[in-house]
């Protein structure tokens, strides 16, 4: 019988900070858990953990090297609640400050769909390549059987 190993979401890959990644031109979340109101020191936060691909530039984006992260957790308010129905899939944004609805209220992030079928596209070839990769090294790999 062939063991279907299955990987325990961790936060290994630290906290998304959305403000180092505001400029980013293209955002790829695969998202693997979301936990409502995590304990957290800070007091109860939703909580989702996903691999984040993060796209900096167009140049990036042309050579298809992204910036990688495994298990990183995201707790901002909306961008976390964004997420509860996406676990086991994937979304493709960019990340951007919304102002308050109300005065003296603090700007919220949010995610922005990437609606550019160019930046889709080449997005999608990565995912294409790394997949192609990974089914590779299984097939090289060694069989114990």
């Amino acid at each position: 019988m062939a063991l279907n190993l299955v990987d325990i979401p961790t936060a290994s890959g630290g906290w998304f900070k959305p403000k180092d990644n505001l400029d980013a031109v293209a955002i790829l979340l695969e998202v693997h858990d979301f936990e409502r109101q995590r304990p957290t020191p800070m007091g109860p936060k939703d909580s989702a953990v996903a691999d984040v691909t993060i796209f900096k530039s167009h140049e990036q984006l042309d050579k298809l090297a992204p910036e990688v992260t495994k298990g990183q957790r995201i707790e901002q308010t909306v961008l976390s609640k964004d997420l509860e129905g996406v676990v086991g899939g994937a979304v493709l944004v960019t990340v951007t400050q919304v102002p308050p609805s109300k005065p003296g209220g603090y700007p919220a992030w949010v995610w922005k769909q990437v609606a550019d079928p160019g930046i889709r596209n080449q997005v999608l070839k990565y995912a294409d390549q790394r997949n192609a990769a990974l089914q590779a090294a299984v097939a090289a790999a060694p069989s114990f059987d």
